[in-house]
């Protein structure tokens, strides 16, 4: 018990040994901050130490490698030296050109006493395999006997050297020393232009590595570390080490970085620094050891860590001594009431909760075990009153057993069924938020089961179980006050409709049973009820159906019960054809009036009807062309929602709403259908007319009235039709078919303007001149003029 508390999630030790942790480790956090923040700043000093000396190295060496491109350049633009490679006297006077040679070798010295940095310096003549030396001129192969051989630089590496094409920059070499000894150096090589592939001469200077080094080895970054000066393609030019660079040393990682950490394969580490010349795009990189590196900070770390050691052993052995001191009396306590208290369970406790925990999970769990005994108990009742009510009862266990089981009582001597369909539920839904669908619609049923059992409770015995989408209550009837069971059921219906409606906007249609007088007749009961509700289609919702009532209704499946005659029909398919919609919906109405007025006719039958009155809908749209433009093509669920209704009103609704479309689409149809007869006729009219005047534009007396008389019509609405079909009036017509006519005459030489106006029907020349006028802009005469012209 002890090892349990003392290791629990949520023990007072825990909460305890936390506080103290804490308390420890605040020192030390600072500590360590501390430690980091000063081991930050001082990498920070050591890299710009670094990089300050860096920079000092560049400055110095840039200067030597200044005066290198300085003296390539003189000998380069040098007039002797320009003369002797691209002069053409040497192919006139070609005794001259060893004398030229000597010339330039001469005036060579001068450089070497002007630039005593440079250690040596030639250009060599591609074109006669020669070296032009101060003071003297060599061949190639005594020159690179006196000035080059070693085994690491053989004649042939220096050969591709001097015959490189297009080449400036700086390379590492060998030459050989005064004393004989052989040197490294750093070469600055440059080309001139080519001539039959190859160079014409080849600029060469040299300064040895060891000049390099001794103008910046007095300076600390030279004496604790690596100094490195690589060319472009990061070969070393110098080197403070006479060790070579690690093979797998990151070169890439110069042009990215300034200063980068490198472990070799043998696992040295170094820190590397690296800064690039400006002006030569020589590299100048250092590389130190990470000891070496790391050596200032080192004794700030053995200090830290010693400091934070000392804290952390001595806070944990302060902290286990005054823990153990702290919790023995609690512990004590807490192993007292646990030895009265046998508790078996998966939580944990805080030692000075426990007791009170031990009794509070007790309680809950038999609180719990007895809800769930009882929900078990409802759920088993349940599926036994469904089987009660189907007749699947299992003969081998007697009802009185199983009612004592279930503590049901049914020992009075009527018995009724009554079921519970929810008509609409909307309002109800939507007052209960975030929450799924599926746990509504248990609530509404748990809701309607409470109600009605506890309605039937009040003077009876009722017993709820869910059967499919319905509720069905099995009532055990106590009739002592002389009340008749059908009005007492009749009662419990209409409060449980009224509450539920009122309370929680949950309508429903009921459905009552027969009184039956013995256990055995409750399966007959229940079918009664399941008849009585399937009248819910031709009674409508929110109803109280009694088996009683509604019994008559089984025996109106006959022709008689059926009023929808052949005259009727075809009176209802013209109205509809013809867009009439008020006179359909009176044959409507009279219909469902005839069928339905007094008891009103079956399921089966109305179903019949109302398929009937949908055939004649789709027998008007048929006759009139328009069935695959119908809404029945276009709204194919429309029909699916009548099949489906629920009621007789419904349906009525779902017919008004097909009334009203297909009478739309018919009258328009009919619409358009005389309005493109018209077009048609008054086209053919216009037509005629147009003819007429065409015939007898000559006849004087043409005009609105004689062209009226002819065609049988009034001539200003004739006149109105002509205008409004081609935008102009008859009169406007006549004149315009005249005047044409007359430009036609009027092309003639022999015909005068009078002659012209007789011709086309004008009796009066002034007349014909205004009109001419008017329709063309210009007189005859005018316009005869311009013919003639």
């Amino acid at each position: 018990m002890r090892k349990k508390l003392i290791f629990n999630g949520q023990s007072i030790v825990l909460t305890w040994l936390i506080s103290y942790i804490v308390i420890l480790l605040l020192p030390v956090v600072i500590g360590l901050l501390l430690y980091v923040e000063s081991n930050r700043t001082l990498k920070e000093e050591i890299q710009q130490a670094n990089d300050s000396l860096l920079k000092q190295v560049r400055e110095v060496m840039d200067n030597q490698f200044k005066a290198m491109e300085q003296l390539n350049f003189e000998i380069t633009w040098n007039v002797n030296v320009q003369e002797l490679l691209y002069s053409n006297k040497y192919e006139t006077y070609p005794k001259d050109l060893p004398y030229d040679t000597y010339q330039i070798a001469k005036s060579f010295s001068m450089y070497k006493t002007s630039y005593p940095l440079i250690d040596s310096f030639y250009v060599y003549l591609n074109k006669n395999q020669s070296v032009i030396l101060p003071t003297t001129v060599r061949s190639k192969d005594f020159a690179y006997e006196t000035l080059h051989k070693s085994n690491d630089f053989p004649f042939t590496s220096w050969q591709s050297i001097m015959t490189r094409s297009n080449f400036k920059g700086f390379i590492p070499m060998y030459r050989i020393g005064d004393d004989n000894s052989l040197r490294k150096t750093v070469a600055y090589i440059s080309t001139y232009p080519f001539e039959h592939d190859q160079p014409l001469a080849t600029n060469v200077i040299m300064i040895d590595q060891s000049r390099i080094l001794g103008a910046i080895q007095n300076m600390e970054i030279f004496n604790k570390g690596h100094v490195l000066i690589l060319n472009e393609q990061n070969q070393v030019l110098a080197s403070s080490s006479e060790g070579t660079m690690p093979v797998d040393f990151p070169y890439a990682n110069l042009d990215q970085a300034t200063n980068f950490y490198f472990k070799s394969n043998d696992g040295e580490k170094y820190e590397v620094f690296n800064i690039q010349s400006p002006r030569s795009k020589l590299k100048y990189v250092s590389i130190m050891p990470s000891t070496t590196y790391w050596q200032k900070a080192s004794h700030i770390r053995n200090l830290t860590y010693l400091s934070m050691l000392i804290s952390l052993l001595g806070g944990g052995i302060l902290t286990f001594f005054f823990l153990r001191r702290n919790y023995n009396p609690v512990r004590r306590l807490v192993h007292a009431f646990s030895k009265k208290q046998s508790l078996e369970s998966n939580k944990t406790y805080n030692e000075f909760h426990f007791i009170q925990e031990a009794v509070d999970s007790t309680l809950i769990e038999m609180a719990d075990f007895k809800s769930k005994v009882e929900q078990h108990r409802h759920i088993v009742r349940s599926h036994f009153v469904e089987k009660l009510l189907k007749g699947k009862l299992d003969g081998k266990i007697p009802i009185a057993e199983a009612l004592t089981t279930f503590d049901m009582k049914l020992d009075r001597k009527e018995f009724a069924v009554m079921l519970f369909v929810t008509d609409k539920s909307e309002a109800f839904f939507e007052r209960i938020t975030n929450t799924p669908d599926e746990e509504k619609w248990k609530l509404l049923q748990f809701i309607v089961s409470n109600v009605v059992e506890e309605l039937v409770s009040q003077r009876h015995r009722g017993y709820v179980a869910e059967i499919d989408d319905t509720l069905a209550c099995l009532v055990n009837l106590s009739m002592e006050d002389g009340h008749s069971a059908k009005e007492e059921l009749l009662r419990i219906a209409d409060e449980a409709q009224t509450f539920l409606a009122s309370t929680y906007d949950i309508h429903l249609t009921i459905a009552i049973s027969n009184v039956n007088e013995h256990i055995s007749s409750v399966p007959q009961a229940f079918l009664e009820a399941l008849d009585a509700m399937t009248y819910k289609l031709v009674m409508g919702g929110h109803e109280i159906l009694a088996y009683n009532d509604l019994k008559p209704h089984t025996h109106c499946d006959n022709p008689s019960g059926y009023y929808y005659p052949m005259g009727v029909e075809q009176q209802f398919l013209n109205a509809l054809k013809f867009g009439e919609l008020s006179d359909a919906r009176q044959i409507l109405r009279e219909v469902m009036e005839k069928n339905y007025e007094g008891s009103g006719i079956s399921v089966s039958l109305t179903k019949c009807l109302m398929m009937g009155l949908v055939t004649t809908i789709m027998k008007s749209l048929n006759d009139t062309g328009g069935m695959q433009e119908s809404f029945f093509i276009r709204n194919p669920k429309q029909l699916d929602r009548l099949l489906n209704a629920k009621t007789v009103q419904d349906m009525e609704l779902q017919l008004d709403d097909m009334l009203t479309q297909v009478c739309a689409y018919t009258a328009a149809k009919r619409q358009h259908a005389n309005s493109i007869t018209k077009q048609k006729a008054l086209q053919q009219l216009v037509e005629q007319v147009n003819t007429y005047i065409e015939h007898n534009y000559t006849d004087v007396n043409l005009n609105v009235t004689m062209i009226g008389s002819h065609f049988d019509r009034k001539a200003t609405y004739l006149s109105k039709l002509f205008k409004d079909y081609v935008g102009e009036g008859l009169l406007d017509r006549i004149n315009k078919v005249r005047i044409e006519k007359s430009k036609q005459l009027l092309k003639g030489k022999e015909q005068s303007v009078g002659d012209a106006a007789y011709g086309v029907g004008f009796n009066d020349i002034n007349a014909f001149i205004r009109v001419f006028k008017k329709v063309e802009g210009i007189t005859p005469g005018k316009y005869k003029e311009m013919l003639e012209k």
